[in-house]
């Protein structure tokens, strides 16, 4: 006898954990309406300038001095792009509000010359003045909206705004593309298109084309310490997309039920959504992926492998770095607490899913992963048979460990890493 759990899961009613842990569309519509309240107010900053900040704050040196010969100043247009959770399919309701909140991700897009200095080129806008007329343009309406801007210590690497209703926040990039090639990429994609290029009101940038054609060396993000750093957010993006085209919705359902589990086992963690998705990422790329119709055993397999991946080093597999940094560091360490709780799940997971009664296994399950997960024994059925290929179902490799041989006999597609 096995458990049935896929419908608490994931089914076509209304009642299953997924739908649970997706915002409702009021909470999306309202971070929508504040999104644009938030590129409006931007893009009438930019084109207004001249009126609220010095080019002496605004541009590098070398630039007002060329302005001041020339007597023209540049026109300042940005572009949006929404990034995240939001983008990626994966954002969800908190469990504990506060202090969890749903993140909202937008990034700016400042089209703008390039100077060469020391072999390397960099905007002619200076990073600091870029945050400074961003958080200056966007006071006012966080003071009439009820909303707070940089709520917390301010952010390295982008903008906050907590909103009124405690919940959500949104988090706003500041990168800057080289202005001509933008140009020449809108030019292009208009002659191809028998539509004409243009924008919504809120400044998206609908023709995508435009945006997934700049140069990935030519995206560079604003950094309040360093300055301007080489950063293009498209290639987690396409990173994600590109697996779940591989492995399928599953992979995509798997991470969120796995954030869910996080956020209910912490009200606060450092085990981020990423190094969460990457875990799932690698299951599905090294392992059998063949659960169809089966989200509870999935999501078994992978929790199986959980505390191994956990207590690995998590690579960035797009560009040079980790998205575990400062896990080991300072007095208080946390792999070793992540790998536990990791360890936790795998073994309660596979307690519940071996109950002989429905309300047993709901009632373990509804522990494990919250309030969002259904109250429905229902959604549970008792079956017969093989429930999954035995050497990941008895939990053998997730708690034992394995061979290299036995490891290679559940993978697909052998060795390979991202590096």
């Amino acid at each position: 006898m096995t458990v049935n759990a896929h419908r608490a899961f994931e089914n076509s009613g209304d009642n299953n954990y997924r739908k649970n842990l997706k915002p409702s569309s009021t909470e999306i519509d309202e971070l929508r309406r504040a999104r644009d309240k938030i590129r409006l107010t931007l893009k009438s900053a930019f084109s207004d300038w001249e009126d609220r900040i010095g080019a002496e704050f605004l541009f590098e040196e070398a630039a007002v001095a060329s302005f001041n010969a020339s007597r023209e100043k540049p026109n300042l247009s940005p572009k949006f792009r929404s990034q995240g959770s939001y983008v990626y399919g994966t954002l969800n309701q908190p469990t504990h509000n506060p202090p969890q909140e749903m993140d909202f991700d937008d990034g700016m897009f400042l089209p703008t010359s390039f100077i060469s200095e020391d072999g390397s080129a960099h905007p002619i806008v200076a990073s600091k003045g870029y945050f400074q007329l961003v958080e200056s343009a966007l006071e006012p309406l966080c003071r009439s909206q009820g909303w707070t801007l940089n709520p917390i210590r301010a952010r390295p690497s982008c903008v906050r705004i907590a909103l009124n209703n405690g919940r959500s926040h949104v988090d706003i990039a500041l990168y800057a593309i080289p202005d001509d090639e933008y140009h020449m990429l809108v030019e292009k994609a208009a002659t191809a298109s028998t539509l004409a290029f243009n924008e919504s009101d809120s400044g998206e940038m609908i023709f995508d084309s435009v945006y997934q054609s700049i140069p990935n060396d030519q995206i560079m993000l604003a950094h309040r310490e360093d300055g301007w750093k080489v950063s293009d957010p498209r290639k987690l993006e396409e990173w994600f997309v590109n697996a779940v085209k591989t492995h399928g919705e599953q992979l995509r359902r798997v991470a969120r039920y796995l954030k869910g589990w996080r956020d209910h086992s912490w009200e606060n963690c450092r085990l981020n959504s990423i190094a969460l998705m990457a875990c799932v990422e690698r299951f599905f790329r090294e392992f059998s992926d063949d659960y169809v119709g089966r989200d509870d055993l999935a999501l078994k397999a992978v929790a199986m492998r959980l505390p191994q991946f956990l207590s690995e080093e998590i690579t960035n597999p797009v560009v040079d770095g980790r998205f575990d940094e400062g896990w080991d560091d300072g007095d208080q360490p946390c792999r070793s607490e992540f790998v536990a709780k990791a360890e936790a799940l795998r073994d309660e997971i596979s307690l519940a899913l071996a109950q002989t009664k429905a309300d047993e296994a709901s009632l373990q399950l509804r522990r494990i992963f919250g309030v969002h997960f259904p109250d429905d024994a229902k959604l549970i059925s008792i079956e017969s048979g093989i429930e999954a290929p035995a050497i990941i179902s008895a939990g053998v490799l997730g708690s034992l460990g394995a061979s290299t041989d036995s490891k290679a006999s559940v993978k697909l597609g052998g060795d390979d890493r991202y590096g």
